[in-house]
């Protein structure tokens, strides 16, 4: 899984997004068919920021492994 926060000038329609309070996330589409459950903190540590994700999967039809 990748983090990426550079935006300018992509095409971010294909993406999922889930609203969290202040926080907006896109999630690849196919992030979102093959997890059965995502889980996602974002917080702050201190002076850090942090985001921690968490995806679960189960093993069906659409899984190539």
């Amino acid at each position: 899984m990748s983090v990426d926060t550079h935006l300018k000038g992509k095409n971010l329609d294909p993406y999922h997004r889930v609203h969290r309070d202040d926080v907006t996330l896109l999630l690849n589409p196919k992030l979102v068919t093959y997890a059965s459950n995502v889980h996602v903190d974002a917080g702050r540590k201190l002076v850090r920021k942090k985001l921690q994700v968490g995806v679960e999967h189960q093993h069906g039809p659409g899984c190539r492994h």
